[in-house]
C-alpha cells in the first residue's frame, strides 16, 4: 500500500469488540479507501476465540510513511468500541484527550455476573480527560433493516474525524461496492450523528481538552 506522499500527519486507530460484529470488515474499508488515496495504512489484528463472541483488537495506522500497525497503550488518536463492555478495555490505548467512539451495544460474557449498566460506563469514561461520544450504532442498523449494518454506521462516525485524510464520498463509494447500498446508508447515518454531535462541543468532557 504505497504512499504518493500526499499527507504528512499520521492518525493511529484502535477498534475494539467481540468477534462477530464485523471489526476485520471495518478494518478491510478503510485499507480499500486509504488504497484510492494513495495512502499508507497498516492494519494488524489481534482476537481470541473471535467465533463465539470472544474480544477482538484491530489495529489502523494511516499517514504517511507510516509502517509498524500496532499502536501502544496512550498512543491511539481513536479508539472506536462496537461494543460497550469493551469500551472499559480499549480506552488504555487512547491519548489524553483522544476521542473514543462507543456504540449502544452491550454483550456480556456468557455467565458474567455484576455487569455494569451501560450508563455507568459512559459516566466513568467521561470522568477522564478524554472525549467520548455515543454512537447509536443498534438504532441506526434497526432503522436500516438490518442488524449487521452496525459496524458501517461506527466507520461513519470515524469518519465525521478524519474526513481531511479520507473523504466521506470516497468511503461510502468503497462501502456500495463491497458491502452494497444498505451498507453505506447506515454509514452515512453514523457519520451524520457524530458530525452534529461534535460540532456543538457537548462531548468535550474534560476542560483541558477544550482546546485540544
Amino acid at each position: 500500500m504505497s504512499s504518493q506522499g500526499i499527507f504528512k500527519d499520521k492518525v493511529n486507530i484502535v477498534i475494539v469488540g467481540v468477534g462477530g460484529q464485523g471489526l476485520i470488515t471495518f478494518g478491510r474499508v478503510l485499507g480499500e479507501a486509504c488504497i484510492r488515496r494513495g495512502i499508507d495504512i497498516r492494519i494488524a489484528e489481534t482476537h481470541g476465540m473471535s467465533q463465539r463472541g470472544g474480544a477482538v483488537e484491530v489495529f489502523v495506522r494511516i499517514g504517511y510513511g507510516v509502517r509498524a500497525p500496532l499502536v501502544s497503550p496512550g498512543q491511539a488518536d481513536y479508539v472506536v468500541a462496537t461494543e460497550v463492555l469493551e469500551a472499559l478495555r480499549g480506552v488504555r490505548y487512547l491519548k489524553k484527550c483522544g476521542w473514543i467512539l462507543i456504540s449502544d451495544i452491550i454483550l456480556p460474557p456468557p455467565l458474567a455476573k455484576n455487569v455494569p449498566l451501560p450508563e455507568d460506563i459512559i459516566t466513568a469514561l467521561k470522568k477522564l480527560p478524554i472525549n467520548v461520544i455515543q454512537v447509536p450504532a443498534d438504532a441506526i442498523a434497526r432503522k436500516v433493516g438490518d442488524v449487521r449494518t452496525m459496524n458501517m454506521a461506527m466507520l461513519g462516525g470515524l469518519v465525521a474525524f478524519i474526513e481531511s485524510l479520507l473523504p466521506i464520498e470516497v468511503v461510502a463509494e468503497v462501502i456500495e461496492n463491497m458491502l452494497g447500498y444498505i451498507n453505506k446508508e447506515a454509514f452515512l447515518m453514523g457519520y451524520e450523528e457524530v458530525k452534529n454531535k461534535k460540532s456543538d462541543n457537548t462531548s468535550t468532557n474534560n476542560k483541558i481538552c477544550l482546546d485540544k
